[in-house]
């Protein structure tokens, strides 16, 4: 059980890095902290530099689309082990969008579909 947005962003991190590996695709170090950056985590230490290193290495929409990618296979992987784990992924959301969060603009263009609750329209 998810209960802080650090545990939800780490939780979210970890499967990032974890499909990342089971794909045999690399993540730099400064791929590795974006996926931390946040406006809101007491947690969060801004590095002025960070955003500027990784756009010399990638651009903003390949690299949102490399985590994207990676998110979206990481919980059809998940789905298709167990569909209860879906479960976590929303409690693990929810608690992540009460803050501002990067890695939430790419888990929503990945997945925010599905983890949507089916009462919710929009």
């Amino acid at each position: 059980m998810v209960q802080t947005q650090t545990e939800a962003r780490q939780f979210f991190v970890n499967k990032v890095i974890q499909q990342a590996d089971s794909d045999g695709m690399a993540l730099s170090n400064d791929e590795r902290q974006m996926l931390f950056w946040s406006e809101s985590a007491p947690d969060s230490v801004a590095d002025p530099k960070l955003a500027e290193r990784l756009a010399k290495e990638i651009s903003d929409s390949d690299y949102e689309a490399k985590i994207t990618g990676l998110l979206r296979r990481s919980l059809a992987a998940e789905i298709a082990r167990d569909s209860r784990s879906k479960d976590l992924w929303q409690q693990a959301w929810s608690v992540l969008k009460e803050g501002d969060h990067y890695i939430l603009v790419m888990i929503d263009e990945a997945v925010g579909q599905q983890l949507k609750p089916w009462w919710r329209f929009w």
